[in-house]
């Protein structure tokens, strides 16, 4: 090619580039000033923003461009999609906030095996382990429940080629975590891009673009006047909601000097980008002394001092007063799809994970062809996240020749592919009694691409156990296959008509297999085969009768079980259904005698609520039928706080146990910590049951009445209680419990 040529196709390339351009956010033909409305971060206080732009709009300013930082990005991108103060200030004032700081999905809408395995180890650490070393997160949230709340509140756009082609252009300001620069976020998905302006460093997962890692644009510019300058803004309107300084009184905590050197930070580089103001430019500073950042609750408030702080800034400037009248109507963005049915003609998966595209797309339940809403579409996001070992997915939606793709992106946790969870457990009455325990689990996910796991148990205190599992999903049928093995030994109080005969110790060891179902996430099936070979060490009364102080034993047969779990919460539950049923047939060999026993249990539990009042019921039925009613195979127990309370922990046993309980709760306080959900609790309960040696002694009448006053703590290493508890066997004892039930 002549040198010619290539000067005449560089030149055709030129002017064709110009032609496709997005037209500049300051077009040159503009016959007044450029305005740019910039708008920095500190969190609850930016509902003053509103306050700011409801003065604007009073005035009937034109706005060319909106640049923020974090929440200044937040409510940057609301009014430049074309809503206004009001509707801004309602989004504020309904939005769940405190789901943002959330990732974990209520309890419901997490599949039955997460469940169990969440319950008996409540102490959540996010702890990895590769096999050699142990992992953290990069932060405390990974940002799921944030980019829910922020779909939510923003609704559906496209992704868009440039943020200029939002009603009034838009930038979002980002900082790169690895140089400390900021970064300009100016196209994708509008969502995204809010939700990485506002990603606190340490706090909340940074967010890969571009090759780089990003978090909140406050420690790079907090007050993006550069970026707008940049852009070519003539009159800059700034507004500033920066916390002041803590003094020596506030700063009682290590979390409270870290708050305070990242404030330096944002107040150190507010101030360089103020030095960039001319005299035709506005800076803004609301009087927010009572707004803290996370008081969310005070949205009005703070908008009414921007308000009042923008009107007196606006009085004084000369260049806005050349501005009034200038506004044209605007109206929100073509390109916000409705709550109503989108149909996907294509999906882009990008998939940072071990797990087949087939499986995530199952898990979603999304499929290409199909018509969704944009809650829909979160909702099968959340049954993926909720699989236990996504770190972030995230979705949006694209226009490309006349087509709509949903583009998702699924990142798994980098700190595994094994995880940690531990519980402590405590029981005290004061008197004679008390037990303890700890254990520890460890998880090793994803062992196939359909999500198989490793699961191993230990516990060691006054019961030990050991249990390992492999479960294997076969594929997306909803079918799973699970091996286990498991050795336990346990010490529990055995008593017939109420007296205690003595303490029987036991150790076991055993096997479980089968194929179950999961047949949705919150019911499974589960259908198998059972052995187990144990030893019972006697107390001395039953001993001498049966001239042995040991018994050897061993069983095996089939089981079934069928688990409905719909509970909000395992220790106070404010609403929500869990049903438990099984049956185990087995052959049993007892001191060289044979047989076959048949056991069969139901548990059911049920919740409702009404404000901070909760009433919860509960009924067990247990029986085991076989040739030998003296025998100890397949004996249940009563007795202990919430099971009989008043009455000693197991102290009363049989074939056949009965048992109801009503338990009434009131949320004394709430205890929210953003991140943490901590209530406390009294309560009051009426418990009534019994157990028979034989089927044909049970006689309802014979049940023993109890009941119990407690005050009840959620705390991060299980329910914690402080109780005292009567029965009408004139047993009474008071209780100091820790985690979950034995």
């Amino acid at each position: 090619m002549t040198r010619i040529a290539t000067t005449v196709l560089a030149l055709l390339c030129l002017c064709s580039a110009k032609a496709f351009a997005n037209p500049p956010p300051c077009p040159a033909e503009l016959e007044r000033p450029c305005v740019a409305l910039v708008l920095g971060g500190g969190g609850a206080r930016g509902g003053a923003h509103i306050g700011v732009i409801r003065a604007l709009e009073e005035r009937g300013i034109a706005v060319d461009m909106v640049v923020g930082t974090s929440i200044g990005a937040f409510v940057g991108a609301l009014y430049a999609s074309g809503k206004t103060d009001d509707e801004i200030l309602h989004l504020f004032e309904q939005a769940d906030w405190d789901a943002g700081y959330h990732d974990d999905l209520p309890r419901g809408q997490i599949p039955n095996r997460r469940k169990r395995q969440m319950d008996e180890f409540p102490i959540q650490l996010n702890l990895g382990f590769d096999g050699t070393s142990l992992k953290l997160p990069q932060g405390f949230l990974q940002g799921q429940g944030m980019k829910s709340l922020l779909d939510e509140l923003m609704g559906t756009h496209v992704i868009f080629n440039s943020f200029d082609d939002l009603p009034i252009a838009f930038r979002a300001v980002a900082a790169n975590i690895e140089t400390g620069e900021q970064v300009i976020l100016d196209r994708g998905d509008l969502t995204t891009a809010l939700q990485t302006s506002m990603s606190l460093p340490g706090v909340v997962r940074p967010i890969e673009r571009d090759g780089r890692l990003l978090v909140d644009g406050g420690i790079a510019n907090n007050l993006p006047i550069s970026v707008a300058k940049d852009m070519g803004a003539d009159v800059v309107i700034a507004v500033d909601i920066g916390s002041p300084a803590m003094t020596r009184d506030e700063l009682q905590s290590g979390l409270s000097i870290l708050r305070q050197l990242t404030s330096f930070l944002t107040v150190n580089n507010v101030h360089q980008q103020t030095q960039l103001l001319g005299e035709q430019d506005v800076l803004i500073r609301p009087q927010l002394t009572d707004v803290t950042l996370l008081s969310f609750d005070k949205a009005a408030d703070a908008a009414d001092q921007g308000y009042l702080a923008s009107a007196a800034a606006f009085e004084s400037s000369p260049s806005i007063a050349q501005l009034n009248a200038t506004a044209r109507p605007k109206t929100p963005a073509d390109f916000l799809l409705s709550d109503k049915k989108i149909l996907i003609d294509d999906i882009a998966l990008t998939n940072h994970t071990r797990l087949s595209d087939n499986y995530i797309l199952h898990r979603m339940g999304i499929s290409s062809g199909e018509a969704y809403s944009p809650q829909e579409i979160r909702q099968g996001i959340e049954r993926l996240y909720g699989q236990g070992t996504i770190a972030r997915a995230r979705s949006s939606i694209d226009k490309q020749a006349g087509k709509t793709r949903l583009n998702s992106v699924i990142d798994e946790k980098e700190w595994g592919p094994g995880y940690l969870d531990f519980k402590l457990l405590f029981e005290d009455n004061l008197k004679s009694f008390s037990r303890y325990q700890v254990g520890a689990s460890y998880r090793r996910t994803n062992l196939s691409s359909y999500g198989a796991e490793w699961y191993t148990t230990a516990a060691f205190g006054t019961e030990k156990n050991f249990a390992t599992e492999l479960y294997w999903p076969l594929k997306t049928s909803g079918f799973y296959a699970s091996g286990e093995v498991f050795a336990e030994l346990d010490v529990f109080s055995y008593t017939i008509d109420s007296a205690s005969l003595g303490e029987v110790i036991g150790n076991e060891y055993g096997a479980v297999s089968g194929i179950g179902w999961d047949a949705f996430d919150r019911l499974d099936l589960f259908a198998g085969f059972t052995y187990s070979d144990g030893n019972l060490t006697l107390p001395a009364i039953i001993a001498a009768e049966l001239e042995q102080s040991e018994v050897d034993y061993s069983e095996a047969g089939g089981i079934f079980s069928l688990d409905f779990d719909s509970l909000d919460n395992a220790n106070f539950p404010r609403q929500g259904w869990k049903f438990n049923t099984s049956v185990k047939r087995t052959n049993i060999s007892v001191l060289s005698e044979k047989g076959q026993a048949t056991q069969a249990e139901l548990d059911l539990n049920g919740a409702f609520s009404l404000g901070r009042h909760s009433v919860r019921s509960r009924i067990i039925m247990h029986s085991t039928f076989n040739d030998d009613p003296l025998s100890l195979i397949g004996s249940a127990s009563l007795g202990g706080f919430l099971n009989l309370s008043g009455n000693d922990a197991d102290s009363i046993s049989g074939q056949h146990t009965r048992f109801a309980s009503v338990i009434y709760t009131y949320r004394i306080a709430d205890n929210d910590y953003r991140i943490l959900d901590l209530p406390l609790y009294f309560g009051l309960s009426y418990e009534m049951g019994n157990a028979w040696l034989e089927q044909d002694a049970i006689d309802y009448s014979d049940l023993i009445i109890s009941g119990s006053a407690f005050l009840g703590w959620d705390s991060p290493l299980g329910p914690t209680y402080l109780a005292y508890g009567e029965s009408d066997t004139g047993k009474k004892s008071a209780y100091v419990y820790l985690g979950v039930t034995f």
